[in-house]
């Protein structure tokens, strides 16, 4: 990954989702590259960002259309879901009124996941990243209950609290060991 194309990305989908007036956090290997490299750990392929705050659904598209606005390519089609009904991925939201994914490229993949409250296990966050579709990603809710910042590529980024507790849930007790794959 281009490290300076990556920062011209995440800087640009910062100042979108700002203006919007949306919380997110860098997450995943964005902030384990943040984390233990100071930068952006070479052989990863994509930006992670996490939003748990609970938005509307129009939010969620508004989001994807002002990213798709200033550039980024996102897949903003009518598709058919797995169960035959057409599915619309307008601004390039993909998911339901509570969560899912907009998944979205202008010189680096980056993916923003919608979390939401885990009815069956109420300490967890899920994210379900197409409507009608099985969680893939599950967060602790208590890695959010109090807001950190960490400074990355020259901003300040809400990050899951404590870091380093968000990292060994994510990654491992490993951690901080490289791992190419």
């Amino acid at each position: 990954m281009d490290s300076d194309l990556a920062t011209k990305d995440l800087l640009n989908i910062k100042r979108v989702l700002d203006k919007l007036g949306i919380k997110f956090y860098l997450t995943y290997g964005a902030l384990l590259g943040a984390v233990r490299e100071k930068d952006w750990i070479p052989f990863d392929d994509d930006i992670d960002l996490s939003i748990i705050e609970p938005l509307t659904y129009r939010k969620r598209k508004e989001i994807g259309w002002a990213i798709y606005d200033i550039g980024f390519t996102t897949n903003n089609k009518i598709t058919w879901n797995v169960f035959g009904r057409f599915e619309s991925n307008e601004g390039g939201y993909q998911g339901d009124e509570n969560t899912g994914i907009i998944a979205c490229e202008r010189n680096v993949p980056v993916s923003i996941f919608f979390f939401k409250e885990n009815e069956y296990e109420p300490e967890n966050y899920i994210c379900i990243p197409k409507k009608d579709g099985v969680p893939v990603l599950s967060i602790p809710k208590k890695l959010f209950e109090k807001e950190e910042k960490i400074k990355f590529q020259g901003e300040m980024f809400f990050t899951p609290s404590p870091i380093k507790e968000y990292l060994e849930y994510t990654y491992g007790k490993t951690w901080k060991t490289p791992i190419k794959d």
